[in-house]
C-alpha cells in the first residue's frame, strides 16, 4: 500500500491538520496519535500499522504513506538556489554527476528523503550519504532505491522499503 497525498500548502493551518485529515478521510483513523523521535521525525503509534513522511515546498504539501518505513522530499523545479556552495559537501564522484540545478535537486531530494527514511538529521547525515548513478548509500551501505516523480512542476523523491513507482497519487 503506497500512497502519495498532496494539497496546496495553505489549505490547512498546519501539516498536522493535513495529516489528521488524510488519516481520517483515507484510513478511517480519527485523532491519529502522532509522536516524534528524539530527532523530531513524526511517526504513528504501532497500532496503526502505517508509516508516513511529510515534505512541502512554498506552495504544496506532500504526505507519503506506506505500510513500511518511508522518507519523502519535494522541491519546486523553479526554486532558485545557489547549489554550487552545497555541492562542495557532496562526494567528488557525485559532484561529477551534477551539471545543472535540476541535477542538483534530484540529488538533494534523494538525500533528504533518505535522511527522513533513516530518521536522522541533515546536519549529522548529509556527509555520510551519497547518491551516485541513481543509487543511495549511507556509510557505504545500500539504501532502498529512490523513486522520483514530478507533480505540478515539483520534483518528489521517495526513499522507502516498498517500491513507490506505481504509488497512488491523490490530490486532497
Amino acid at each position: 500500500m503506497e500512497k502519495i497525498f498532496y494539497t496546496d500548502k495553505h489549505a490547512f493551518p498546519s501539516s498536522s491538520e493535513a495529516l489528521q485529515t488524510v488519516f481520517s478521510r483515507y484510513f478511517g483513523i480519527e485523532n491519529a496519535e502522532i509522536q516524534r523521535t528524539k530527532n523530531g521525525k513524526p511517526y504513528l503509534l504501532d497500532k496503526y500499522g502505517l508509516f508516513f513522511s511529510v515534505s512541502h515546498t512554498k506552495t504544496l504539501l506532500f504526505i507519503g504513506v506506506s505500510d513500511a518505513e518511508i522518507g519523502i522530499d519535494a522541491e519546486a523545479l523553479s526554486r532558485e538556489t545557489d547549489y554550487l556552495t552545497v555541492l562542495k559537501k557532496f562526494p567528488l564522484e557525485e559532484q561529477a554527476e551534477i551539471q545543472s540545478k535540476t541535477d542538483f535537486l534530484r540529488h538533494w531530494t534523494a538525500k533528504e528523503a533518505a535522511v527522513k527514511y533513516l530518521g536522522g538529521t541533515l546536519a549529522k547525515d548529509l556527509k555520510a550519504l551519497s547518491f551516485i548513478r541513481g543509487k543511495l548509500r549511507y556509510c557505504n551501505k545500500a539504501l532502498p532505491d529512490i523513486c522520483e516523480k514530478e507533480l505540478e512542476n515539483t520534483l518528489l523523491s521517495v526513499c522507502a522499503k516498498r517500491n513507490f513507482s506505481n504509488a497512488e497519487i491523490i490530490r486532497f
